[in-house]
């Protein structure tokens, strides 16, 4: 199976980048997972590498070939570049069965006789478990088979890459897990590259062998899964992944002797963080003061470069959420700023010792309870697994555990490193 390289890839319209210089490889067998909201450019760099929207500027290579480059003015046409593509509405066609709607593009493609194009789809029909459905039509079959109905059409000219755009959006909550577990099972089978776009971060995962990470078409991380969810580059993909949501803890101070941060958090409570792997603050901020200036010399190049247009929707650093039981005005961020990432399950609710909260909420699920502390003005979400529940109002005790919690610069919201925090 082939790799997919891109290189410096943009796509613009006026000033506005819905890709930003993006490099990326997705590599042989992969399944990479384009991850985002709304408007971020996970769809039009999917539409890029099939061929079906032109770059405005860049290079894309699958496997061997060349199939986009401005510079020497190649643009592969999508049909000539060997890739499957499935969409989020079905588009079966109803007055066809399903074996009819299989062998469609069979037919269409010229190159195969009648008894190899009864041996595709017959084989195809077995992969996604269709084979006692080919007779009959559509809107005979549940949203679920119809899913595997474009599936195997998809499968069945052999493409050396699979495209999926949110493939699963029309599906029920409970058909779509059912699903998830399916296009696991068969990207293993079939030994392709799949590249998957979708805006819901469970999706991306339970799916991915890597996630993509898009924002203002900026790439803002490409690895496994649990590495976004465990060490996220940044402000933004912490949280944007992960449920319930990441809580954010603002920390003023800084580092001692012993290499451990002393902070101010939750409106007065001293709190000391502490390195998986030692960081000396000085020198990660120096380094990451070198990478922006770079990153400033390398867009002062591309401005003199002949065409240059300045990007109209502007990168800025996250304004990540803080929760508050009373909005009150944050202060503009200074160099001892800092900020605590906390997912839920690293909260602990003790008997005593910690900080003393108050019981805002508890939703009871029977696998877990999801519980909302307050704290002075502020409110943190803690994950209690088993059978347990709180009476509204009480009074509890909560620490945080030795590793996992993440540490980031509000300045220019990168991760600094993981650790432990004691309060």
């Amino acid at each position: 199976m082939p790799k997919i390289v891109l290189t410096d890839v943009t796509k613009r319209w006026g000033d506005f980048y819905a890709v930003d210089h993006l490099d990326l490889v997705i590599d042989d067998c992969s399944f990479v997972t384009l991850l985002g909201p709304s408007g971020c450019g996970k769809t039009t760099t999917l539409r890029m590498i099939a061929g079906l929207e032109t770059p405005t500027s860049g290079r894309i290579e699958i496997g061997d070939t060349v199939v986009f480059d401005s510079e020497r003015g190649i643009n592969v046409p999508a049909n000539k570049r060997h890739v499957g593509f499935l969409f989020q509405n079905y588009a079966l066609w109803p007055n066809m069965t399903v074996y009819q709607n299989i062998s469609f593009g069979l037919k269409n493609l010229k190159k195969y006789t009648k008894q190899e194009i009864d041996e595709i789809v017959q084989r195809v029909a077995r992969v996604v478990k269709i084979e006692m459905f080919l007779d009959r039509y559509p809107s005979e079959l549940s949203g679920g088979q119809q899913q595997r109905v474009a599936i195997a059409r998809t499968l069945a000219p052999e493409p050396e890459v699979i495209f999926m755009d949110e493939p699963l959006s029309n599906l029920d909550a409970k058909l779509r897990l059912e699903m998830r577990s399916e296009l696991q099972r068969l990207h293993l089978t079939t030994g392709r590259t799949f590249v998957y776009v979708t805006h819901d971060q469970m999706e991306a995962m339970t799916l991915a062998t890597k996630i993509c990470l898009i924002e203002n078409g900026v790439l803002q991380q490409y690895d496994p899964p649990l590495d976004v969810y465990g060490k996220p580059n940044n402000l933004f993909v912490a949280d944007f992944v992960g449920s319930p949501s990441i809580n954010f803890i603002d920390a003023k101070g800084g580092q001692n002797t012993a290499g451990e941060m002393e902070f101010d958090i939750l409106g007065g409570h001293a709190a000391k963080f502490s390195f998986t792997s030692q960081v000396n603050i000085g020198e990660w901020k120096a380094k990451e003061d070198a990478a922006d200036a770079e990153r400033e010399a390398l867009k002062a190049e591309r401005a003199k470069v002949k065409g240059y247009v300045e990007k109209g929707n502007k990168d800025k650093v996250f304004d990540y959420p803080v929760a508050l039981v009373e909005d009150v005005e944050r202060p503009e961020p200074a160099a001892d700023d800092y900020v605590i990432g906390v997912r839920p399950e690293m909260i602990e609710i003790r008997e005593d010792g910690g900080i003393e909260a108050e019981v805002y909420s508890a939703m009871p699920t029977g696998m877990e309870t999801t519980v909302r502390l307050r704290i002075g003005n502020f409110i943190l979400t803690g994950v209690v697994f088993g059978g347990v529940t709180y009476e509204i109002g009480a009074r509890v005790h909560i620490g945080f555990k030795k590793s996992g919690l993440m540490l980031f610069d509000r300045l220019n919201g990168r991760l600094i490193g993981n650790g432990g925090l004691e309060v």
